[in-house]
């Protein structure tokens, strides 16, 4: 699938995660199980990165155990090796995603100035930013989230890698991709999942700043 296509009204997500699961237990190395990642990332492409990531949640919705530690331990792989799939969102102020991305509604090209975000960062950014076809509401935010943060902690390597990222994004005043409010939420994000808390309730946590923040500035609650 390429960026120029759009999602099936009603993909079928436990077909997909069970092609990922099989295409990733065929490979004989960790490297090139992240291979598989990234190749499933680039032929989803930057416009339909939302189903990338919601691909990752049904791995951990249907997956048993096992499994999710595979697709954990594959993530653990990438963050070691600097080779998190990622989308390109443009930075900050540099004009909304229908305008980055040819055929995704401003039809222009690719903006230089753009930053790359994993899966993780991709939601909480998105809950803030209009970077997607649709706004994030906090419920849907939560529902990903949980998912998400359930299916990387299914190996500590990877938990703890991917909560070094998130401090070290939120520590970087340079970057780029992160306003005040999508960098706040990281920080909570990255604080309350390396205390130990249950990926529900740091979900829920992160949601919960985000509407505070969005009340505070005077925004419509999504």
């Amino acid at each position: 699938m390429t960026a120029d296509r759009i999602l099936k009204s009603e993909p079928d997500w436990f077909g997909a995660a069970q092609a990922l699961v099989e295409g990733l237990r065929g490979q004989d190395s960790l490297d090139r199980r992240v291979d598989v990642l990234e190749r499933v990332c680039l032929d989803l492409g930057d416009a339909l990165y939302p189903g990338f990531a919601k691909l990752l949640a049904a791995v951990a919705h249907f997956g048993e155990p096992e499994v999710k530690a595979l697709v954990a331990d594959t993530l653990a792989q990438a963050l070691l090796t600097a080779r998190l799939p990622a989308a390109r969102v443009p930075a900050w102020g540099a004009g909304g995603f229908s305008t980055a991305f040819p055929g995704f509604g401003g039809g222009g090209p690719l903006l230089s100035n753009s930053r790359k975000v994993g899966p993780l960062e991709f939601l909480c950014v998105w809950l803030v930013r209009d970077i997607a076809d649709a706004p994030l509401d906090a419920q849907a935010f939560e529902t990903a989230a949980t998912y998400l943060l359930d299916l990387v902690s299914a190996s500590p390597k990877a938990a703890a890698l991917y909560v070094d990222k998130l401090r070290a994004d939120a520590a970087d005043p340079t970057e780029g991709l992160h306003n005040a409010q999508s960098r706040r939420l990281i920080e909570i994000l990255a604080e309350r999942w390396a205390a130990g808390d249950p990926p529900a309730e740091v979900a829920r946590a992160v949601a919960r700043a985000a509407q505070a923040d969005r009340g505070r500035f005077g925004l419509p609650f999504r």
